[in-house]
């Protein structure tokens, strides 16, 4: 027989069964998300990893890119620096020696 203190015992049992099937729901529920937060943050360190090494190798290509471009640079401006003087050097020969003395006698304004 079923005494009034057992009764409420079992009343009490039930009641917390009652509670606690839900709370293990939210629980499991809880692990889901959980799970799928971490398999995210597992996503973006390695997406962030891939974005650093892109960033890497960006940077080193752009570093030879610009090295072979000074170089280029530098090469272009020593071509320019060569043309420059040999043009000097055929507009001087090309030009007559000016004549040390004035006009030639006989060749007035009026003409011949």
């Amino acid at each position: 027989m079923f005494s009034p203190a057992e009764a409420l015992l079992f009343a009490a049992l039930v009641a917390t069964t009652a509670c606690l099937v839900p709370m293990y729901m939210r629980l499991k529920r809880l692990d889901r998300y959980h799970a799928q937060y971490r398999d995210m943050v597992d996503w973006s360190a390695t997406a962030l990893v891939g974005a650093s090494n892109a960033v890497q190798s960006f940077a080193q290509d752009g570093r030879m890119v610009l090295e072979d471009l000074s170089r280029e640079i530098e090469s272009a401006k020593a071509a320019l620096d060569e043309l420059r003087a040999e043009r000097l050097r055929l507009t001087s020969a090309a030009q007559p020696a000016a004549p040390a003395q004035g006009p030639a006698v006989g060749t007035g304004l009026t003409g011949a």
